[in-house]
């Protein structure tokens, strides 16, 4: 069986988070405050408490936390329930040019195999880093390769087993079946589908985040898979990019809790409240200009937290009432009659421009009409939180305590929050573990 491309190797298994570059290790850091906060919010959603009670009964006993629980399972078992959490509130990190997250794979993957080999912080970012370097690789080369739109748990499998493989000390055969084998084995899901009839199922990312973890653990007892992917004459130049280039300085971060779709739209929105200082009584019309994606999204109303976060009017229609789109909206205000009012009064158009641009760019601008018939049009806005155009490190902060701060209680939600920027001097990674519990230490 060939071997994974040496440059691809050599990254694995010399990559060390001491010696990456100072901004690469804020991107890091940024990337798992912003995915722990994400998780933590999604343990209040039904979807969690779902594969909770199913993983407590079908996955033995471990030394592998599940967020705010005291409850321990074997690591894939906690990767599962963590996956659903982290990407519950669709709130959680993407890179535009994979047109998914890899952030809710391949974390709780990580995670939960650093518990169970109690490893250190350093160790843990170090094996975190790999994790997202190959799966925003893989899901860039797997778009490229298959022509049908699929979900996350098709790619970012393969992320979470490098990452894993790292951890758990797999060699550079075991490492190169590992990857295989994620593959093989994650979720080739028709995405599309799932944005047309929203379900619990969403981007595949539970089950890929336990597929690239029993990947590794399986290729580490001799299990064999096939040549993986970075085995394709396509995947050449992104192989001679690890160690160079650190695609995790690329990914997004979401201000919303509803599809990313949306929320250039959002923006155009609040420009246009600012300015003219508009409010829900003088709105008459709104008409939202997008790609075609994004108008796919449901202009229904939406029965669950899922059909509001694949919904491109309820979040539009939701911040102009309440000045937010958060677990708040998407969790309790369905069946809000002033949102579903707006809803109404939102017309959808498609634009060529803004197809042309996706997925580098999501784009859309807004045009609102008020009752005296005054006409107000955006700028083309992009969605906020691109690395070219980021939220700042204090907006990064204020997501983190909005979502932390209710669950948690301030103090435990700034002492998480200090202990992710000191992690690689943690002795052991459990330490961050045990902040996150229930109840706490």
């Amino acid at each position: 069986m060939p071997m994974v491309s040496g440059k691809l190797v050599k990254y694995m298994m010399e990559e060390s988070y001491s010696s990456v570059p100072s901004h690469v290790k804020k991107a890091l850091k940024d990337a798992l405050s912003d995915i722990i906060a994400c998780t933590i919010a999604g343990t209040k959603t039904n979807v969690f408490e779902i594969v909770s009670k199913f993983t407590l009964r079908q996955w033995g006993t471990g030394a592998s936390s599940i967020f705010m629980t005291f409850n321990k399972l074997s690591a894939a078992g906690a990767a599962f329930v963590n996956a659903t959490a982290a990407n519950a509130l669709d709130m959680d990190d993407g890179h535009r040019l994979v047109k998914g997250h890899p952030g809710a794979i391949v974390f709780p993957a990580v995670l939960a195999t650093s518990e169970e080999y109690n490893i250190s912080g350093e160790e843990f970012l170090t094996s975190l880093l790999i994790a997202y370097e190959v799966g925003i690789r893989a899901g860039i080369l797997v778009h490229h390769l298959r022509p049908e739109y699929h979900c996350t748990g098709s790619w970012g499998a393969i992320g979470a087993a490098a990452g894993v493989g790292r951890v758990i000390g797999l060699s550079e055969a075991e490492m190169n079946h590992a990857l295989g084998i994620a593959e093989y084995q994650s979720t080739y899901s028709p995405m599309m589908r799932c944005i047309e009839k929203p379900s619990m199922l969403k981007d595949g990312i539970g089950w890929g985040s336990m597929t690239g973890i029993s990947a590794s653990y399986l290729a580490k007892e001799g299990f064999t898979g096939i040549p993986s992917l970075f085995e394709m004459d396509e995947a050449r130049a992104y192989s001679q990019e690890f160690g160079q280039v650190y695609r995790i300085e690329e990914l997004y971060y979401k201000p919303y809790a509803c599809c990313r779709w949306a929320q250039p739209g959002i923006e155009a929105l609040r420009e246009l409240i600012e300015k003219y200082h508009l409010s829900k009584a003088n709105v008459a019309k709104i008409a939202i200009y997008t790609f075609t994606e994004s108008a796919s999204l449901s202009r229904s109303y939406p029965k669950n937290t899922e059909e509001a976060q694949y919904n491109l009017t309820f979040p539009v229609a939701a911040y102009l009432f309440a000045d937010e789109v958060g677990p708040n909206q998407v969790l309790n205000e369905l069946e809000n009659p002033e949102i579903l009012k707006i809803m109404d009064k939102i017309e959808v158009y498609e634009s060529e421009e803004y197809n042309q641009e996706f997925p580098k760019r999501a784009l859309s601008r807004l045009e609102i009409e008020d009752y005296e018939g005054n006409l107000y049009a955006s700028r083309i806005h992009q969605a906020k939180g691109d690395f070219d155009y980021p939220l700042t490190s204090t907006e990064k902060k204020q997501k983190f305590t909005s979502l932390v701060a209710p669950i948690l209680g301030a103090e435990r939600c700034n002492d998480v929050f200090e202990c992710i920027q000191d992690v690689e001097n943690l002795k052991t990674i459990r330490d961050l573990s045990e902040l996150i519990k229930l109840g706490g230490m």
